[in-house]
C-alpha cells in the first residue's frame, strides 16, 4: 500500500500495494477539495524603484476581481513591502472583507481565495491606503506554484518557478 498527503487538505490518499507511481499521482491530484484554498503560492517582486542601486521601499497590495462598491476605496490584500531590488512573498489562501451597513444588522461578506482572479498594485511606503489601486492584469493565483512581476510599472504578472519568502 502506498500512503501520501494530500498538498492542499492534509488529508490521506492511499493506492493498492502494486500500484504504478502514475496511480499515486491520480489519487494526490483526486484527493484535493476544490472548496480549499492552495497554500503557499508565491510572489517574487522586482522593486521597479531601483537607481543606480538605490532603491524605494514599495508596498505590494493584492486587489481582488470580486470588488464591492464602497466609498472606500477598493478592497486590498496587504501583501508585504520589497525595500531592495526584489523580494519573496507569499499569498495568503484566502481573505474575508466584510461590508456592514450603518446600524450594523446586515454584514456582506466578500470571499477571496487563490482559485480567484486577483490583479496586483504598489505604493510607497506609509501612503495612505484609500487611495490604492490595481496596475496588473488579473491572474488567478492557482494555476501556478510560483508567479513574477516589476512593480511599480509592470502590468503584467507572469507564471515563474516558486521563491523562498
Amino acid at each position: 500500500m502506498h500512503v501520501a498527503r494530500c498538498p492542499t487538505t492534509g488529508q490521506l490518499a492511499s493506492v493498492g500495494g502494486r500500484a504504478l507511481a502514475g496511480a499515486l499521482l491520480l489519487a494526490l491530484l483526486g484527493c484535493s477539495s476544490p472548496t480549499e484554498p492552495i497554500v503557499g503560492i508565491t510572489l517574487l517582486v522586482t522593486n521597479g524603484t531601483c537607481r543606480l542601486g538605490l532603491c524605494d521601499t514599495v508596498r505590494v497590495l493584492g486587489f481582488p476581481t470580486n470588488q464591492p462598491l464602497t466609498p472606500g476605496g477598493y478592497w486590498s490584500l496587504d501583501l508585504g513591502f520589497v525595500a531592495g531590488p526584489s523580494t519573496c512573498l507569499t499569498l495568503p489562501p484566502s481573505a474575508e472583507f466584510r461590508v456592514i451597513d450603518v446600524s450594523a444588522a446586515d454584514t456582506t461578506t466578500f470571499t477571496w481565495t487563490t482559485a480567484d482572479s486577483v490583479s496586483l498594485g504598489s505604493q510607497p511606503a506609509g501612503a495612505p491606503l484609500l487611495f490604492a489601486m490595481p496596475s496588473t492584469t488579473a491572474f488567478v493565483p492557482e494555476r501556478a506554484a510560483g508567479w513574477r512581476v516589476s512593480l511599480p510599472g509592470g502590468h503584467g504578472v507572469v507564471p515563474a518557478s516558486s521563491c523562498t519568502p
